[in-house]
């Protein structure tokens, strides 16, 4: 539930800056990104209890798998080509993740990475609706 309102406190606050006046920064996604990364990996850490020697070899191997999806994603081609590169890059991470943190925990980071996509999906979407009220200032929901 801390991990939630600290995400949905991190969005919500991300779409405030950017809504400041000024000059708009260099890359203005960069820390948004950095943030959702840092909750993803506390999200993970949490349900994984990796001991500390597990998370030495568990991190820099999941942030290589993590890269790659990243390249696959950005990558343009047909989304099935893409989907199939994806579950290619899972199956070869599979293997490795297995060796590090065993079976179970390894199926459980891979559900964790898909718990935490719905949260930020829906903290998103939350925050799409949240718009100011003109004359006040104050927040309303906007119906749909």
């Amino acid at each position: 539930m801390k991990i939630l309102s600290l995400l949905i406190s991190f969005v919500f606050i991300g779409g405030l800056v950017k809504a400041q006046v000024g000059p708009p920064p260099m890359y203005p996604n960069d820390q948004r990104a950095q943030n959702i990364e840092a909750l993803k990996v506390a999200f993970i850490s949490r349900d994984l209890n990796l001991t500390p020697y597990e998370a030495e070899r568990f991190w820099p191997l999941y942030n290589q798998y993590s890269n790659e999806l990243q390249i696959a994603f950005r990558d343009n081609m047909n989304v099935i080509d893409r989907d199939e590169r994806v579950l290619n890059i899972r199956k070869h991470y599979n293997a490795l993740f297995i060796r590090i943190i065993g079976p179970e925990r390894t199926n459980n980071m891979f559900g964790a990475e898909a718990r935490f996509r719905q949260l930020l999906i829906r903290a998103m979407r939350r925050q799409q609706h949240i718009q100011p009220n003109r004359p006040s200032g104050r927040f309303y929901y906007r119906q749909n």
